[in-house]
């Protein structure tokens, strides 16, 4: 789980900089008005609140879906099991991943709000 959210933390914060311009380049006000390459790191703490949880919360559930899967299914499914434990690890790591989304993405397109805002 700790492993899982560091991964996913990591990854979300380093990447963060080129999200935040493709946000802002799909942007209705265009690309300039929703602040152009200002404030790059706008939205950040929305991120990084839900990156540690979603991805601890994806990997906790792949795991364990997995192991209970493999008990039910010969080796020759073994794909099926691994498709159907990263289904339900993406469900239930997007009940954490799409509030804090939305917070980030209007925090990016609108560099004058704040996350708490």
């Amino acid at each position: 789980m700790f492993a899982g959210g560091c991964a996913g933390m990591c990854v979300d914060l380093t990447l963060f900089p080129l999200d935040t311009i493709k946000t802002r380049l799909q942007s209705q006000q265009g690309f300039y008005k929703a602040g152009g390459f200002r404030g790059i790191y706008a939205g950040v703490p929305s991120a990084a609140v839900g990156s540690f949880p979603n991805a601890a919360a994806f990997f906790v559930t792949y795991e364990s879906s997995k192991s209970f899967f493999s008990g039910y299914t010969t080796a020759n499914l073994a794909p099926v099991t691994h498709m159907l434990a990263a289904s339900l690890g993406e469900i239930v790591a997007c009940l954490i991943r799409v509030p804090t989304e939305v917070v980030k993405q209007r925090t990016q397109a609108n560099p004058s709000l704040n996350t708490y805002r």
